[in-house]
């Protein structure tokens, strides 16, 4: 996106309205509002946004209803939704009609802006990938893939073509950053599931002991804590996709709780005594090797071959070195935000040279540094990681420290780097900026040190 984004704030509080337009604004966004529902709409109808940052609680129209019109406008903008913490289980509904993401209130104006960023981002790829289909069949941007590679288009997507309209259970394998997630969601956009939700869970992001809360949801009273009831993500998914990622590193009972739950399609909130029924497709993926798991006892034989119907195998980027120069180039447009760039023949050699361990979400961030980082509209070598040129070593055992000295010492780097910008600095490191601001305080990193 090589303009400012266009952003419709929908909020019938006109203080808060004009609080959110004139922040917005003065972090380089294009901002209009709207009152009401209906006027939204209207706006919407005649104009040309990005994104609408959508209040669930208006006259005329309430937000919800608001979402559903939306879902019958053709390139319809992307939607961030903001309701107070009483509405959450509103939001949810709201995820299911296709809603970007939600915030509850107050909403800090950095995250609400990353938020936004991201929102728009996703409108250009899905742009994007029209075209490129159209325009560039070699390329095979699929359900958000793309590849240029043989290997790919002949093994991966067709695969995924094939498994997309049955309800199969599918396990996909692959390193980190290789795009597993993408595969799950090609899999959902083609499937007949694709006008309902597809929810993502990262099975080793969450504790043990709230694991079955977030997945099954809680009743209110249920446990210390639990102050209304709860809806888990297994009902955001009904009808839809549930993507459990990373599932080799759930805990042994956890998996016992979703065998339950995947084969007879019911389920109990935690405090709850009704059984509850979902129609959902499982997609699951790993980084490990999941056969050796189960002979350390580490993953359950009955699970295994319960999710291991369909196997998908992504190949690692530096076995498909030909689609570095096209997804570094799609990386740049994504991130054209930041300004228009172009690789400089010698940056694509080191990019074309370098192994990437990461895979694609590496060379992503990668780019996504260089375009932030180079002064002229050509990035060149300098403005891509010392580890891409060789300079320097990214291991753990290079470093000698241990990984909290080395988490700080990364976290104070990607800081420098962007001036102190808290908000970029979490895009870089892909951690909420919340979890960002806590680490900074925890590791007592100052001001002086980065500004």
């Amino acid at each position: 996106m090589t303009r400012p984004v266009r952003v419709l704030v929908a909020d019938d509080e006109r203080n808060l309205r004009e609080l959110i337009i004139r922040e917005l604004a003065r972090r380089g966004h294009e901002v209009d509002g709207a009152a009401d529902g209906a006027n939204a709409l209207e706006r919407i109808r005649e104009g040309s946004f990005d994104v609408v940052v959508l209040d669930m609680r208006m006259p005329q129209k309430q937000g919800i209803d608001v979402l559903r019109e939306l879902a019958q406008i053709p390139e319809a903008p992307q939607v961030v939704v903001m309701t107070g913490f009483q509405d959450v289980a509103t939001a949810v509904e709201a995820m299911k009609l296709g809603a970007y993401d939600y915030l509850t209130k107050p909403t800090k104006i950095e995250e609400l802006d990353i938020v936004v960023r991201k929102a728009a981002e996703k409108g250009q790829l899905l742009r994007d990938n029209v075209a490129l289909r159209a325009h560039a069949p070699g390329a095979a941007p699929f359900g958000g893939i793309m590849t240029g590679n043989a290997r790919m288009q002949g093994e991966v997507l067709r695969l995924i073509e094939r498994v997309a309209p049955t309800d199969s259970t599918v396990l996909v394998l692959g390193e980190s950053g290789t795009g597993k997630e993408l595969v799950a969601r090609a899999i959902h956009e083609q499937s007949a599931r694709a006008a309902r939700a597809f929810v993502p869970i990262h099975c080793g992001a969450l504790p043990r002991e709230v694991f079955e809360s977030e997945l099954f949801g809680h009743e209110k009273g249920a446990f210390t804590g639990a102050v209304g009831t709860k809806p888990g993500l297994v009902e955001l998914a009904d009808g839809g996709t549930l993507f459990l990622d990373e599932i080799g590193e759930m805990a042994p009972d956890s998996q016992v709780k979703l065998l339950r739950a995947i084969e007879t399609g019911t389920f109990f909130r935690v405090g709850g005594t009704r059984p509850r029924r979902v129609d959902v497709r499982i997609v699951a993926a790993t980084n490990k090797d999941l056969a050796e798991a189960m002979k350390a006892g580490d993953f359950r034989p009955d699970l295994y071959y319960r999710i291991n119907t369909i196997t998908i195998a992504l190949p690692p980027l530096r076995e498909r070195r030909d689609d570095v120069s096209l997804l570094a180039n799609h990386f740049i447009r994504a991130n054209a935000t930041y300004g228009v760039k172009r690789l400089s023949a010698p940056a694509l050699a080191a990019l074309e040279a370098y192994g990437w361990p990461g895979n694609v979400r590496e060379l992503l961030h990668a780019i996504e540094r260089a375009v932030i980082l180079s002064k002229g509209e050509e990035i060149q070598p300098g403005d891509l990681p010392p580890e891409v040129l060789g300079t320097t070593a990214p291991t753990a055992a290079s470093a000698g420290g241990s990984l909290e000295s080395m988490e700080r010492q990364a976290i104070l780097a990607t800081l420098r780097q962007v001036g102190g910008h808290r908000g970029k600095a979490a895009a870089l490191l892909e951690i909420d900026p919340k979890t960002l601001y806590r680490k900074i305080i925890g590791y007592d990193i100052r001001p002086q040190e980065f500004m």
